[in-house]
């Protein structure tokens, strides 16, 4: 059986709200996640903010909108690295995306690294939900890649809304961020061991999981 580590904040958060959807889609695969119209558009919508600010396409039409926003991320001080894949290991160094020894992976859209401090920028395309916990791990993830730096500020730019959602992490805060996550990621690992992937059946049960009431009777789809 495929282990649950590496995990991510996706994986986590699909965990989380669902085991047995989990299960069947991550790791025995049995069930695909089909991929909406709006998951679509945020990979559109990210791509296009990372050719811009990398300079190496405009803005499409459609997105002229937020071509304030990428002026001013272009001209921030600063190394600037769009598309950060990263992976840490389960002592907190960094490590590769696809490393053997990876324990938390995942993409950072934008950092802007100076000599003491990081902006960890993540784009987001959907509605604002005041989630802190990819913010937390934007911070584990900075601290690792960047060891000279003390200070990470992390945002979510919510496009639609015109908004941003910022914290601010001290690198004597990391072991209390990864304490926070622990617990959480050993339920996962005792859900593996045990083989145990109880459903949890919740609203999006009727009409937005495709597990199919073959493999589960609270789905509402056949």
């Amino acid at each position: 059986m495929p282990n649950v580590i590496p995990w991510s904040y996706s994986s986590l958060n699909a965990f989380e709200t669902c085991p047995r959807r989990f299960y069947l889609t991550r790791i025995s695969k049995e069930v695909t996640e089909p991929q909406t119209a709006a998951t679509v558009e945020g990979n559109r919508v990210h791509k296009a903010l990372e050719h811009a600010v990398k300079g190496t396409a405009p803005l499409p039409p459609t997105l002229a909108k937020h071509q304030p926003m990428v002026d001013r991320l272009r001209s921030a001080k600063g190394h600037k690295f769009p598309e950060v894949k990263f992976g840490i290991t389960s002592d907190g160094r960094a490590t590769t995306f696809f490393a053997k020894d990876v324990w938390l992976r995942g993409v950072i859209d934008l950092a802007i690294v100076t000599a003491g401090s990081a902006a960890v920028i993540d784009y987001k395309t959907g509605k604002v939900k005041e989630d802190g916990d990819q913010l937390k791990l934007f911070a584990m993830a900075g601290f690792a890649q960047w060891p000279h730096v003390q200070t990470i500020h992390t945002n979510y730019l919510w496009l639609s809304a015109g908004s941003t959602t910022a914290r601010r992490f001290e690198r004597e805060e990391l072991p209390a961020i990864r304490a926070e996550f622990e617990p959480r990621i050993e339920r996962m690992e005792r859900a593996q061991e045990m083989d145990n992937w109880p459903p949890r059946p919740s609203g999006l049960c009727r009409n937005w999981c495709p597990v199919g009431k073959r493999l589960c009777a609270h789905c509402g789809k056949d």
